[in-house]
C-alpha cells in the first residue's frame, strides 16, 4: 500500500514540475515590443474589434436602404375539374403601395443609413481617443515607476546621511525612523504601480486584439497633443446623427400621412381550355379602402408626428449641450496647458537646480537635515505633479475629440 502511495506521489510531483516549467516557458515567450503612439493607433484602426463591429452596422444599414420596399409578386398554379373536363391555369398578382408611401419609406431608410454612418464616426472618435489615453496611461505607469525608483534612491541616500547625526541626536534618530517608514511606503507604492502597469498592458493588447502572453507593448513618451479647434455644432457627428434621425422621422411622417391613401393590387389570371370550354384570361385591378376605418390611419399619422416633434426638440437640446461642453472642455485644456508649461519651464528646472546645490552640502542640525530631505524630494514630487496634470489634460482632450468631424486622431 505504501509503495503505491510513493508511486502516486512521484507522478503528481512530476506533473507539477512539468506545469511549472511550461508556465515559466510561457513567461519567457512574452516579447516586449516598443511602439510609438502613431503605430499603436494604426494597429487600433486596423485590428480593433469594436471598430469592425461599427463598420458592419454601417454596411447593414446601407444594404437596408437599397431599392424600394415593394411586396414580392405572387404566382399561383390552378387546376379545375368539372363536368366539362380538366383545365390548367395560373394567376399572377402584385401589390403596389401608394407612391408617397414608397418614397417616405425609402427616404427614411436612407436617412437611417446616414445616421448610422455618423454614429460610427462618433464611436470611432471615442475609441481612438480612448486608445490614445490608454497608451498615455501605459507610459504614465512606466514613468511613475521610474520616478519612484529615483525617489527611493534619494531617500536611501538621505537615510545614510542622517544616520551619522542620529548617533548624537535623539531627534535625528526619530527623523531616520520616519524616513525608513516612508521608504517602506514607497516600496508598497512601487508594487501597486507595477500591478497597474501589467493591467494596462493587458488592456492595450485587448484593444489591438493581440495576445498579452505573446506581445507586451512598451510605450514611448507621446508628444503633448495639440488642442483641437472648436468646430461649429452643425459639423459635429453628434449633431449630424440626430439631424439625419430627424430626416428619417419626417420621411416616416410622410409615409404615415399616406396611410389614408389606398394600395393597389394588379391581378392577371389565365386558364387553359378544357374538353368542353375554351381558354380565357382575366385582368383585375383592386385597391384597399383604409379610410373606411378612419381611426387607424389617424392614429398612425399622429404617432409619427409626435415622434418627429420629439426629434426636433432633441436636436435643439443637443445643439446647446454640444456647444456648452465644447467651450467648457477647451477652457479646461487651456488652463491645464498653462499649468504644465509653468511646471516644466520654471518649477521643475528650479527644483533640479536646488537639488544639485543641496546635494553638495552636509546638514549639521535637524533643521538643515529636514531642509535637505524636502529639497531633494521636491524634484521627483514636481515630476509626479506634472504627470497628474498631463493625465487631466489627456482625459479632457479625449472628451473633446469625440466632437471632431472626420479627422484622424494623431
Amino acid at each position: 500500500m505504501s509503495r503505491k502511495l510513493v508511486v502516486l506521489s512521484m507522478i503528481i510531483l512530476s506533473g507539477l514540475t512539468g506545469l511549472t516549467g511550461s508556465l515559466a516557458q510561457a513567461e519567457t515567450d512574452v516579447r516586449p515590443v516598443q511602439m510609438t503612439l502613431s503605430q499603436f493607433l494604426a494597429k487600433v484602426r486596423g485590428q480593433n474589434l469594436d471598430l469592425k463591429i461599427e463598420s458592419s452596422k454601417v454596411k447593414a444599414a446601407d444594404a437596408k436602404a437599397i431599392g424600394l420596399s415593394i411586396p414580392s409578386p405572387m404566382a399561383e398554379l390552378m387546376r379545375t375539374r368539372d363536368s366539362g373536363g380538366v383545365a390548367n391555369g395560373y394567376v399572377i398578382s402584385q401589390t403596389i403601395p401608394f407612391p408617397t408611401k414608397l418614397w417616405g419609406d425609402q427616404g427614411a431608410r436612407k436617412s437611417e443609413a446616414r445616421a448610422q454612418s455618423e454614429i460610427k464616426e462618433i464611436r470611432e472618435n471615442e475609441i481612438l481617443a480612448q486608445a490614445r489615453f490608454l497608451y498615455f496611461s501605459l507610459w504614465e505607469s512606466q514613468e511613475k515607476l521610474s520616478i519612484l525608483e529615483e525617489k527611493k534612491k534619494i531617500l536611501l541616500s538621505h537615510i545614510k546621511l542622517s544616520r551619522s547625526s542620529a548617533r548624537s541626536d535623539s531627534f535625528a534618530g526619530i527623523h531616520v525612523l520616519k524616513a525608513e517608514s516612508d521608504l517602506d511606503f514607497l516600496e508598497n507604492e512601487t508594487s501597486s504601480e507595477e500591478q497597474s502597469l501589467k493591467q494596462k498592458q493587458a488592456e492595450i493588447s485587448a484593444y489591438i486584439n493581440e495576445d498579452i502572453l505573446i506581445t507586451q507593448v512598451v510605450a514611448v513618451e507621446p508628444p503633448l497633443s495639440e488642442i483641437p479647434k472648436i468646430n461649429s455644432v452643425e459639423e459635429t457627428p453628434q449633431f449630424k446623427s440626430i439631424r439625419f434621425a430627424l430626416d428619417s422621422f419626417k420621411s416616416r411622417e410622410l409615409e404615415a400621412d399616406s396611410s389614408w391613401l389606398p394600395d393597389f393590387t394588379l391581378r392577371y389570371k389565365n386558364m387553359g381550355p378544357s374538353n368542353m370550354a375554351v381558354g380565357y384570361s382575366e385582368v383585375g385591378i383592386g385597391f384597399t379602402v383604409p379610410f373606411l376605418f378612419f381611426w387607424e390611419p389617424y392614429s398612425i399619422s399622429r404617432q409619427a408626428g409626435a415622434q418627429r416633434l420629439q426629434s426636433e426638440y432633441e436636436l435643439e437640446k443637443q445643439s446647446r449641450l454640444i456647444h456648452a461642453e465644447q467651450e467648457s472642455l477647451r477652457n479646461g485644456l487651456n488652463s491645464l496647458k498653462k499649468q504644465l508649461t509653468l511646471l516644466k519651464e520654471k518649477l521643475i528646472p528650479r527644483a533640479e537646480k536646488r537639488m544639485h546645490l543641496v546635494h553638495n552640502l552636509a546638514p549639521r542640525d535637524m533643521e538643515t537635515l529636514q531642509d535637505h530631505r524636502e529639497t531633494m524630494e521636491s524634484f521627483p514630487d514636481l515630476k509626479m505633479k506634472a504627470l497628474e496634470l498631463r493625465r487631466q489634460y489627456e482625459q479632457t482632450l479625449a472628451a473633446l475629440e469625440k466632437y471632431q468631424p472626420r479627422r484622424e486622431i494623431r
